[in-house]
């Protein structure tokens, strides 16, 4: 039996699939010690994983929400140096014999680096290349523009990385190093198939497909209610960026007293009762909702994009309409545009016509359910959590 450290961020999108993974490794008889914060505890121990908090330092959590990736580089750096000398001091005590890290845990792979342990990276979205950004001369401008409007925080990232050099010896290569954290080992929860450019990967690379529904998931209380005979209809912006009123009430505008029944999953701050809700409509906070659950149920889901999302809907043959909420997402909604298994629709271009004309679209062509059944397909071939777990005993046995 081997003794792993694992480390995550504390948003759901990560700590999921990462508890998919932990799950399937304890199985196998591995000690996993599963990093993050109070918050994910009860769910990381569901998966038999031990559970260890960053401490008070840490202050990343799912109140942190910024659009500027500059600034999301910065936090990762200051808070890898912040809680460096803890992890290094568990490493000595507990003398883990690898490392598994999220690809935007920067500390975790600074860890590894610092105490010479093998590491092992996970991707639970895409793995970008610069192919994806070149293509598109907007992006590259947007980014260029960006760096040049956050040279403060530039400088502030340079200066943590000289820091973690000299008292860790810890190399931080560039700006891409520190959210890609590239390992010789690399799962991507996702399929060859799903993935862009996967041609452009070698085998350092694995795709595992996803990992996140195999974690178990209760809520205590819940209810699906469907009326017999009618679609069921899913809206769900995710955990985070998920407080958009006027989304909501674009959703409720556009579905409101059709022939169908609707569960909308809000953000904690929308206040449910100040909303006019529909007979047809349910309405309840994403923390009161098991997703897994109701996809199991609905025809037709309304997501932000996030990886988690998408997988689960696919993974259920579900056909989808993507209203990205960041960039990362809609990376996402374009891919699931080009599968044919959805529709991708721009938040700017969101209004109650809008969102009813693709429900109408994705409902009357029965191409978009059949390829969101390929792409299930693809998941299920990649292998899951079963096949992660086996190629990280494969590369930790010749390392």
């Amino acid at each position: 039996m081997s003794k792993v450290f694992f480390f995550s961020i504390p948003f759901s999108g990560h700590v999921n699939p990462g508890v998919g993974l932990a799950g399937e490794l304890v199985e196998k008889g591995e000690e996993v010690i599963y990093y993050c914060t109070d918050s994910f505890r009860e769910k990381i121990e569901s998966s038999g994983a031990v559970f260890r908090s960053y401490g008070d330092k840490f202050y990343l959590n799912d109140d942190f929400v910024t659009h500027n990736n500059i600034e999301i580089l910065r936090v990762h750096m200051e808070l890898s140096e912040l809680i460096m000398e803890q992890l290094y001091n568990d490493i000595k005590r507990d003398r883990p014999d690898y490392i598994i890290h999220d690809f935007m845990s920067t500390w975790g792979k600074h860890a590894a680096q610092a105490s010479n342990i093998p590491a092992v990276n996970m991707y639970t979205t895409f793995v970008e290349r610069p192919e994806g950004i070149l293509k598109t001369v907007g992006l590259v401008l947007a980014v260029v523009f960006l760096i040049l409007k956050n040279i403060p925080r530039m400088i502030d990232i340079r200066k943590i990385s000289r820091r973690l050099k000299k008292k860790y010896n810890i190399k931080v290569k560039g700006l891409i190093d520190i959210i890609d954290n590239k390992e010789a080992l690399t799962l991507v929860f996702t399929s060859r198939k799903f993935q862009p450019y996967s041609e452009k990967f070698g085998d350092d690379y694995k795709f595992i497909g996803p990992v996140s529904m195999y974690r178990k998931e209760k809520i205590k209380g819940f209810r699906l209610n469907r009326s017999e005979g009618r679609p069921l209809l899913f809206i769900s912006l995710g955990t985070v960026f998920n407080n958009d009123r006027e989304f909501f009430i674009k959703c409720i505008k556009a579905f409101g007293n059709m022939h169908m029944d609707v569960l909308m999953s809000v953000g904690k701050k929308i206040d449910i009762s100040s909303l006019a809700i529909p007979e047809n409509f349910t309405v309840k906070h994403f923390y009161e909702i098991p997703q897994l659950e109701v996809l199991k149920e609905c025809d037709v889901f309304i997501t932000h994009g996030g990886m988690n999302s998408v997988h689960e809907g696919l993974m259920n043959g579900i056909p989808l309409i993507v209203v990205p909420q960041q960039l990362e997402q809609s990376h996402m909604a374009k891919r699931v545009a080009e599968t044919g298994s959805g529709i991708y629709l721009d938040m700017s271009e969101v209004t109650p016509e809008s969102l009813k004309e693709c429900y109408k679209k994705i409902t009357s062509d029965d191409s978009y359910g059949k390829n969101a059944d390929k792409m299930k397909d693809s998941f299920l071939k990649a292998g899951g959590p079963e096949r992660a777990a086996e190629e990280i005993c494969s590369y930790i046995k010749k390392h």
